[in-house]
């Protein structure tokens, strides 16, 4: 069985945080500019922003979960696998 490098955890679920958040922002920001460079409707317009709050969510969701792990991570819980 491997052992565990105590911090190592926190680092790699950083850098996801990161890549994740980033992408949806930038899937975010080009849905956006993308849609308001041609011509726009109503109800289109309405669908765009709901997929826009739907990638921001999920960027909210990752940072969360970030802050979870660390709360785990510092309460002395290294790997929260290991009690299954």
């Amino acid at each position: 069985m491997r052992k565990t490098i105590k911090g190592k955890g926190f680092a790699g679920a950083v850098i996801v945080t990161i890549l994740v958040a980033a992408f949806m922002m930038l899937l975010t920001g080009a849905l956006v500019v993308g849609y308001f460079g041609g011509d726009t409707d109503g109800l289109a317009t309405a669908i765009v922003f709901f997929c826009a709050f739907l990638y921001l969510a999920v960027a909210v969701g990752v940072i969360a979960a970030l802050f979870q792990r660390w709360k785990e991570i510092r309460g002395g819980e290294e790997d929260e696998a290991k009690k299954y």
